[in-house]
């Protein structure tokens, strides 16, 4: 590599489609192509090299394809994978620092509609995410291993891009320091 160059400018586009996927894994399409300023056909044409090459691996999750490096660490895609979604990262981090929710809370604290919260909460029970429980006539949700997803933020903290997640990184580190 040559002294004093960028490393953006040196690596091929497949080289910053790759990285990019290893240091944010769970990117969808759009992402990627964001991050990494590569037209459309292009990205698509390495990224079908990489997979052919067993390189990457691509997750279907409804109308988005998120990719994954194939030596990813990453043990739970899944979770991955409700967190690179903004609304559903809103409700998570909120439950991170509840012990129980109701729709209402949850909806009314990250700015969604009723029908929306209600939406992305079933994606998080039916993922084993989220726990749904009812009392009487009401129903609390909390999450199901806040642990395990605080370790998934601590890790891939700067790849979200997110204030949000940010702060409550920060929060945590706070509350864990001597």
């Amino acid at each position: 590599m040559m002294k004093g160059l960028d490393e953006a400018v040196i690596l091929t586009p497949r080289d910053k489609i790759y990285s990019s996927i290893v240091q944010n894994p769970g990117l969808h399409f759009r992402e990627i192509q964001r991050r990494t300023s590569i037209a459309t056909g292009a990205l698509q044409y390495h990224l079908d090299y990489l997979k052919k090459k067993s390189f990457i691996r691509e997750e279907k999750e409804g109308k988005f394809s998120r990719f994954y490096s194939i030596n990813s660490n990453v043990v739970d895609s899944k979770l991955m994978n409700l967190l690179r979604q903004d609304s559903v990262r809103k409700i998570i981090l909120f439950l991170m620092n509840k012990k129980r929710a109701s729709l209402q809370s949850i909806s009314k604290e990250v700015c969604l509609g009723i029908s929306t919260t209600s939406f992305h909460l079933q994606k998080l029970v039916s993922g084993g995410i989220v726990i749904q429980k009812h009392q009487g006539s009401k129903v609390f949700f909390n999450l199901k291993n806040k642990e395990s997803v605080l370790l998934m933020l601590l890790e891939y903290k700067e790849s979200f891009l997110d204030s949000l997640v940010d702060n409550f990184i920060d929060t945590w580190e706070k509350e864990l320091a001597p």
